[in-house]
């Protein structure tokens, strides 16, 4: 949609098809609530160039045509309810495409203006840096604004399907789940219309190789959930006439197969845990099925009380249980025995989810601008907060679910994106890693990183985002490698010991750098041999040729690039002349054919004696 905006007639700028200064292409995107949302473009002395009176709609972007003037020129945005542009943004572009300004009107805000300069100097705020997401190429003074798209995170692929329908979240997608089999890999992500299954064997190259029909389909569908067993995927919905799906997996990537399509047993369920040690399903309605014959799950018991999500390892189950805290009950004989809880703790919110690895459980809130918390398990009589930590990004930050992978938890943050936290330090969680999936800067409701899966064998995050689907994204560790005795510098520091280091520093324009380095450290290798050589020899050791005795040492480089020492003892044998046998006897003389001979004048021959020496001689006489 092109819109050419001629409000006020102003001969001397020459709007319109007869701009006869300097015509610019404004692109205004909209969000939500884009009734609410006006601009106007003014001079340096506050003179209006240009303005607009149009109504917009959401998600919509607008083309228009403007007209300025050389100068120093200010971009206002205005918002009439003041809660900013609300996923809103501009950018002003020249006539060759080149963007002059661009940004949005944050929340909380009404009004808020950015200078550009049209052929003139002017003092121009913005993000100077070129790698961050709102860099501003005529910007020639740093004003902090800068945001970055990710640190320590790359992405490797996105995969979407814009046939699908859109929820009332404003996308498409839901969890996300990873499967390993068959020696390859996927990823599984639900939809308003069902489960999707990705090949990402080949991180950069993805492909949908199944898709399974959800039982209830649609724009009302908000929430699907899935946990693996041996060879068969299970899933759950939380909306509609749904049921439990059990998926065979056992001819991927040629094809899957949905053995089991019930609600007999489960209808709804927002969320599911499979205690695979002990064949149990998990359903957040209470319902717990045997699942010991995979795709004829029986009832065992119901827990008696819903859950919002809730981890299990080997029959002990930690349950998110939303306004009463967290739960926690062991189920061994079926019937469930009340072991702990956490129903009042600081910054408590809605209990939402959570992940345990050894004696730490993290878990999280679904409250705007709530932190994650971490608890030590190994006494669940005396269960007590031990750290607090959150994205940093927004005070309206939200996160939903996580994972601990070795000693990281990486948590779907909703508009923040993936978040990845070093909790090596269950006191001290640090900040390892982000990526940014969900780029406008809007922190109300629940749009952006829903699911992520961390724990395919090789390593690759799986992130499902609300708005855009997949993402297949790696952690960058920046592996290092130094030689034992050796350093490496890591922020301020030099380092000596192999380890993961994490730190959180700031660059020279004082933005925030997340530092990881996975360092290892290689052997220096020794090794010691003895030699011996005549008296009359020589050795190239201990670089020279020696002939004397003793410990000689040598440096080369081993196949790690570091020292491999080589000592050597030198011995020497000292050879004499032996006494001559004067009472030996000849036996007979051969020639050079070995034929038997009398002696012979300037002739070769062999005189063999009866002591078994032989010696060669020429007479010549």
């Amino acid at each position: 949609m092109k819109e050419i905006l001629i409000l006020l007639f102003l001969p001397f700028f020459g709007f319109g098809q007869n701009c006869q200064y300097n015509e610019l292409v404004l692109q205004l995107n909209t969000g939500i609530w884009a009734t609410e949302v006006s601009w106007s473009i003014t001079d340096s002395l506050g003179d209006l160039i240009d303005t607009t009176s149009q109504v917009y709609f959401d998600n919509t972007t607008y083309y228009i045509d403007v007209c300025v003037p050389n100068g120093c020129i200010n971009f206002n945005m205005l918002d009439t309810y003041g809660d900013g542009w609300q996923g809103g943004s501009y950018f002003l572009s020249d006539s060759l495409g080149n963007v002059i300004s661009s940004g949005y009107l944050q929340e909380s805000y009404s009004f808020g203006s950015n200078l550009f300069s049209v052929n003139s100097s002017c003092p121009i705020t913005g993000c100077t840096v070129l790698s961050a997401t709102n860099y501003n190429p005529i910007a020639n003074i740093d004003d902090t604004s800068c945001t970055f798209l990710s640190d320590n995170v790359n992405i490797l692929f996105n995969w979407a399907d814009t046939s699908l329908p859109t929820n009332g979240l404003g996308g498409s997608y839901t969890d996300v789940y990873g499967v390993a089999i068959n020696e390859r890999e996927y990823a599984v992500i639900g939809s308003t219309m069902g489960t999707h299954i990705i090949d990402v064997t080949i991180p950069t190259q993805c492909l949908e190789v199944a898709f399974i029909s959800g039982a209830f389909q649609g724009n009302g569908v908000t929430h699907r959930d899935f946990f693996s067993m041996d060879n068969y995927l299970y899933g759950v919905c939380d909306q509609g006439t749904s049921t439990l799906q059990i998926i065979d997996l056992t001819n991927l990537p040629n094809s899957v197969a949905l053995v089991y399509n019930s609600d007999s047993l489960i209808s709804t369920s927002h969320n599911m845990f499979i205690d695979t040690i002990n064949k149990k399903l998990y359903s957040t309605n209470g319902t717990v099925l045997d699942i010991s014959n995979p795709i004829q799950p029986t009832l065992l018991f119901n827990m008696g009380f819903s859950s919002h999500d809730l981890y299990v390892e080997n029959d002990t189950g930690y349950f998110n249980c939303t306004s009463n805290g967290l739960k926690i009950y062991e189920m061994t004989t079926n019937t469930p025995q009340y072991l702990g809880g956490l129903t009042s703790y600081p910054d408590q919110g809605t209990n939402h989810s959570g992940w345990k690895k050894d004696n730490t459980y993290v878990f999280a809130d679904e409250n705007h601008g709530l932190s994650l918390k971490v608890i030590d398990v190994s006494d669940l009589s005396n269960l007590s907060v031990t750290a607090l930590f959150n994205s940093g990004v927004d005070a309206n930050s939200i996160a939903h679910n996580l994972i601990i992978r070795d000693n990281f938890v990486y948590v779907s943050y909703y508009h923040d994106g993936l978040q990845i936290f070093d909790i090596s330090d269950p006191y001290n969680p640090i900040k390892a890693g982000y990526y940014d999936t969900y780029l406008p800067n809007n922190h109300n409701g629940y749009a952006g990183n829903w699911g992520v899966d961390p724990q395919l064998p090789s390593g690759i995050i799986l992130v499902s985002d609300v708005q855009s689907g997949l993402f297949v994204l790696e952690f960058d560790y920046n592996p290092q490698s130094i030689c034992d005795g050796d350093s490496i510098l890591f922020d301020t520091t030099y380092m000596t010991n192999q380890d993961l280091y994490v730190t959180n520093s700031y660059d020279s324009m004082g933005y925030a750098d997340i530092l990881v380095m996975n360092l290892t450290v290689d052997s220096n290798s020794t090794s010691i041999q003895s030699i011996s050589i005549a008296n009359s020899d020589s050795l190239f050791v201990g670089g020279d040729y020696q002939t004397t005795e003793g410990l000689y040492t040598d440096t080369f480089v081993n196949q790690n690039g570091c020292d491999s020492v080589a000592t050597t003892n030198l011995t020497i044998n000292i050879t004499s002349i032996p006494e001559q046998n004067y009472n030996k006897k000849l036996v007979k003389i051969i020639d050079l054919l070995g034929r038997e001979t009398k002696e012979k004048r300037n002739t070769p021959l062999f005189y063999i004696y009866d002591d078994g020496t032989v010696e060669r001689k020429i007479k010549l006489y």
